[in-house]
């Protein structure tokens, strides 16, 4: 892989209650190129990445079940269309989270990771 990587980390302690929304934008194009998520052991949430005119542009309403000690990576065959998504400087980034979707119970300690080339 060519370039620099970007990883733009989210974090959330304890359990969620509610669904949980984080935007960020970049001043320059990003290609996500990987997404790396996990949570608690026997807890779960559904994972959507995409922008604010569509939440699910990049990543469709996967679910995130967690394991001790394991994580769960998505890269190009996971994204929406089996490409690299191309993501314009200045546009916002939404990542959402189901708290309750899935198997298991209520998401807590539920961590994401998204990593870019720019």
């Amino acid at each position: 892989m060519q370039g620099s990587l970007l990883n733009k980390h989210f974090a959330i302690d304890g359990t969620l209650t509610a669904d949980a929304k984080r935007r960020f934008q970049a001043p320059f194009d990003l290609q996500l190129v990987r997404v790396n998520a996990g949570c608690d052991n026997a807890t779960s949430f559904i994972l959507d990445i995409g922008s604010e005119a569509d939440a699910d542009a990049y990543l469709d309403g996967v679910t995130v079940t967690g394991a001790a000690a394991t994580t769960t990576l998505y890269d190009q065959d996971d994204f929406v269309g089996g490409e690299f998504p191309v993501i314009p400087a200045g546009t916002e980034v939404a990542v959402a989270i189901d708290y309750d979707g899935g198997p298991g119970t209520d998401g807590a300690g539920v961590h994401v990771d998204l990593w870019f080339t720019i």
